[in-house]
């Protein structure tokens, strides 16, 4: 009788523990595959045709951030440029003083989806 005893005890041992292990290991996996997705970086669009087009620079927009952990001021410049077919767009100014009136080379990129992306070189 005892070994029928000490046979159930170690069974349900093992089952308790068995329990506590998957109920802490599934969330776990779960948490780890949703980081991995999470920070897994997405695909950018495959550009299919670049060339360089001039426009003239219409208005130039400088803007002022303060850095929330280290209290640093940080200036951004955004451009609208007026393109030759009379479309214009914003581009993100960086190491190079514009102003109103300068005509600019800019970098056209078409994707796969047809989406046109302009940006200085």
């Amino acid at each position: 009788m005892s070994g029928i005893k000490r046979f159930s005890l170690t069974m349900s041992s093992t089952y308790a523990h068995n329990y506590r292990l998957i109920r802490t290991v599934v969330p776990l996996l779960i948490l780890v595959i949703a980081a991995l997705l999470f920070w897994s970086p997405s695909p950018d669009p495959e550009t299919l045709q670049t060339r360089s087009v001039t426009g003239q620079v219409v208005e130039v927009n400088t803007g002022e951030g303060e850095v929330l952990r280290s209290g640093q001021t940080v200036r951004m410049t955004t451009a609208r440029v007026r393109l030759p077919n009379g479309d214009e767009t914003r581009v993100l100014v960086q190491r190079q003083p514009l102003a109103v009136g300068d005509t600019v080379e800019l970098i056209e990129a078409r994707d796969a989806e047809g989406r046109v992306r302009y940006r200085l070189p």
